[in-house]
């Protein structure tokens, strides 16, 4: 099985400094970040799918039960830890994978992640690594005071400035005006499907036909990309050319 991916999450950095340290020879787990802040942390699972999370229980706004039901998969793989012995029970009541108490050992973490990795290997049969099989979403503002719209990153087929604005076109034609940035829109989007091709433009290589001429050739509308130079945009060329088939 792969390398299992994972974030933690407290309030204090010396306990996720502890964290990292007993798991820093272990070859089949991953820190990919930690966080201070689950707001932060929030935002990063949203576009970076991991297998699962390490979370304190009393966090810098809420509380790990709290956290866990606003993230896109609520049932995500949690170790919990905490300072506070009477949050155990509840934690096993909600399927948590392991409670751990503070000042975590290096033996009851070590249990834990094997109960994680043998539970995770039990459960993934197929490695489906596709956009089609990503849930994932961002939400921007929505055209009404305080509104909401929720975009879909296996929906979401470019983003571009156009006439002062962020405009989002999705897959079924609709098109979404941001009130953020590009900058802020394309900070939320995995770099593995999305590709910048031109100063204020990113497209889902899911829906890359093909290049010709600095046109990017998309397969649900006629329109067509500009690109701009190689210098510049290196990961998008480098896309292009590892798609190229030899004559």
């Amino acid at each position: 099985m792969r390398t299992l991916t994972a974030i933690v999450i407290d309030d204090q950095q010396l306990a996720i400094d502890h964290i990292l340290d007993l798991t820093k020879e272990i070859d089949y787990v991953e820190i990919v970040a930690t966080f201070t802040d689950e707001k932060l942390a929030r935002g990063f699972i949203q576009v970076n799918p991991v297998d699962f999370i390490i979370l304190d229980v009393e966090l810098k706004h809420t509380d790990a039960f709290r956290f866990l039901r606003t993230l896109p998969d609520p049932k995500i793989p949690t170790i919990l830890y905490t300072g506070h012995q009477q949050y155990e029970d509840q934690g096993y009541e909600r399927d948590m994978v392991d409670v751990l108490l503070k000042p975590v050992s290096e033996n009851r973490l070590m249990a834990a992640l094997r109960r994680m990795h043998k539970d995770l290997r039990a459960t993934t049969s197929v490695d489906d690594d596709s956009l089609e099989a990503y849930e994932q979403y961002f939400q921007i503002k929505g055209p009404v005071r305080a509104g909401r719209q929720m975009v879909r990153l296996k929906e979401l087929v470019y983003v571009a400035s156009e006439g002062g604005k962020v405009i989002i076109h999705l897959v079924d034609g609709q098109k979404l005006e941001s009130a953020v940035s590009f900058k802020a829109v394309v900070s939320k989007l995995p770099r593995k499907w999305f590709k910048q091709c031109y100063q204020n433009i990113a497209f889902n290589v899911n829906f890359y036909a093909g290049y010709r001429e600095k046109q990017v050739l998309l397969t649900v509308t006629d329109k067509t990309l500009p690109a701009g130079g190689k210098a510049r945009y290196t990961d998008f060329y480098a896309f292009v050319n590892s798609n190229l088939l030899e004559d």
